[in-house]
């Protein structure tokens, strides 16, 4: 296939907006989607008729064009174009960025993830600077906005019914979200610092019950003995199990009840 076959990929190239290897490996994707009469292969096709915008969509929602590089080059064109030159490419990759995200958002009105309100809120609020390169990512960042509610996404997450391309758009939103998440905000830790204290305690328990005699007398405070030292355990492993920036520490005392075991505290 020559780059006469598609006169918008070689205006692309002519536009310095994508480099000759991106040009050639295009050109070596289309003539293998032309052998392909009964659209086995797994790559949207595009369109003979289609645009520059439309063409230049079809490359970043293929990955031919990769994200990072086209980002890359519209940020360095004035410093390469000016005036009417600079306008066109400039407009050109933003109708292109819009078309690629309008499409995630709309893959989710397909699949009814979502309904036509909420649809039209986030095409109205699509990110300008970036791709939502799936619908995974439209889903993920329609949440950040607020057109989809945290209700809503865990309605989506438990409901039994819908598309198994759903299914994986959602599994894969929840999956995203849980990396995000900072550690401190997971239930292990402070689980984890709980269990290390409820231990500490029953060791505290034996230790007093087990001692014949102690080198200091503990303070007595109404009907409970404090133990300073298992108190300052207490309190250190809990400052080893937080992790920073988890919030104000927690200040714990672990007391040993004298009337339960029928002793009398001694007298201090």
């Amino acid at each position: 296939m020559t780059s006469h076959a598609h006169p918008a990929l070689a205006a692309l190239r002519q536009l310095g907006l994508i480099t000759a290897t991106q040009f050639d490996e295009a050109m070596d994707e289309l003539a293998i989607l032309a052998l392909d009469e009964d659209d086995d292969v797994d790559m949207p096709r595009l369109a003979a008729n289609a645009d520059t915008a439309e063409t230049l969509a079809w490359l970043l929602r293929t990955d031919l064009l990769p994200q990072d590089a086209f980002l890359q080059r519209v940020r360095e064109l004035p410093r390469q174009h000016d005036g009417a030159a600079l306008q066109q490419r400039q407009q050109l990759a933003a109708d292109a960025l819009r078309q690629v995200n309008r499409q995630a958002v709309d893959t989710l009105y397909d699949e009814n993830l979502i309904n036509q309100w909420q649809r039209d809120a986030a095409h109205a609020s699509l990110p300008a600077d970036r791709l939502l390169s799936s619908p995974i990512a439209a889903l993920r960042e329609m949440l950040a906005q607020g057109s989809l509610t945290a209700p809503q996404f865990e309605a989506l997450r438990t409901r039994q019914h819908g598309s198994e391309l759903a299914r994986i758009i959602v599994d894969g939103a929840v999956r995203q979200a849980r990396r995000q998440r900072p550690a401190y905000a997971r239930p292990g830790t402070w689980l984890l610092a709980a269990l290390m204290l409820l231990a500490l305690a029953f060791a505290g328990r034996a230790i007093v019950s087990g001692q014949d005699a102690a080198p200091r007398a503990p303070a007595i405070k109404g009907n409970t003995i404090e133990r300073g030292d298992l108190q300052q355990r207490a309190a250190q492993a809990v400052e080893h199990a937080r992790v920073p920036g988890a919030g104000a520490a927690l200040s714990v005392t672990v007391v040993q009840d004298a009337g339960r075991d029928g002793a009398t505290p001694p007298a201090p």
